[in-house]
């Protein structure tokens, strides 16, 4: 029988505090004031902390199913990771078991998204952006292909954590001293990189840990075309519920010339502290 000191001992390893990040979201699209169609998507998912946006381009619709099969098809596999204890364990070396898998997905996504352009040619030169988070344990994985962006807001301040694929935004990263407000506004457009365009293609992955009252935020570029950083930061800093956060933005995007589909999810993180007692009663 267990003597009162080690009945006090095992009582302490019960009530001792685990923290648990938890993620809560909005998103919202809206075809802005010029185009005709709304070929962007997105997805949102807190309980399995997948989160996806995905700006569609090809004539006759075809960059809606675009961005809408990417956003299936990544969601598709994401899932079956989610619900897979051994896809969980299976990692590369390098990088950590979910971010291969959120490469994996965009890698899928891209080849249904090119064979569709292949087999039917209303469809054919389709493709589309993807900005792809996906909260994993306490670790954020954020993924990208073309100019859908991911941002982190902390503590008053916002940083992209995402690059973009464009020929403008390669031309600066090769010459830091390239002044793009020189550039003409079809370099800014003009996609070096994006899925399903060409069979395979390489998303740019980051893994960080995020704190609570972070919020990040995903956007098509129908947002950071109208917006600033410091005009996305200012409307978020407002305050307000997640959902009316994405309006005010959306609002914002339209009223400075709303040229492009707008897309925006924000997601929210919070530390959630739980006792192992209070989770063994709760099982009960």
């Amino acid at each position: 029988m267990a003597s009162a000191a080690s009945r006090f001992a095992i009582l302490g390893e019960h009530v001792r505090r685990e923290f648990f990040m938890k993620a809560f979201s909005a998103g919202l699209t809206n075809i802005g004031r010029k185009r005709d169609n709304n070929e962007d998507t997105f997805y949102v998912d807190d309980k399995i902390g997948l989160y996806i946006v995905a700006d569609g381009m090809g004539g006759h619709r075809a960059g809606e199913v675009a961005s809408r099969t990417v956003v299936s098809s990544v969601r598709d596999y994401m899932d079956a990771f989610s619900s897979s204890e051994a896809a969980q364990r299976l990692g590369t070396g390098e990088v950590s078991p979910a971010c291969a898998a959120v490469c994996h997905s965009i890698e899928l996504a891209n080849r249904v998204v090119h064979q569709l352009s292949q087999d039917q040619g209303s469809y054919k030169g389709m493709g589309s952006t993807a900005a792809v988070a996906f909260l994993h344990g306490d670790t954020l994985v954020t993924a990208n292909v073309g100019d859908s962006r991911i941002y982190l807001v902390r503590q008053g301040k916002i940083e992209q954590l995402t690059q973009d694929h464009t020929l403008l935004a390669e031309q600066m990263r090769k010459n830091p001293s390239f002044d793009p407000h020189f550039s003409t506004s079809p370099m800014k457009h003009i996609l070096m990189r994006a899925v399903g365009i060409q069979e395979s293609v390489q998303a740019d992955a980051y893994e960080m840990q995020p704190l609570s009252g972070d919020i990040v935020l995903m956007c098509s570029d129908g947002l950071t075309d109208m917006l600033s950083d410091h005009d996305v930061l200012q409307a978020i800093l407002q305050g307000g519920t997640l959902d009316e956060t994405c309006r005010r933005l959306v609002t914002l995007a339209n009223e400075r010339g709303g040229i492009d589909n707008i897309t925006v999810v924000l997601i929210q993180f919070e530390k959630e502290e739980k006792g192992l007692l209070q989770k063994l009663f709760r099982s009960r």
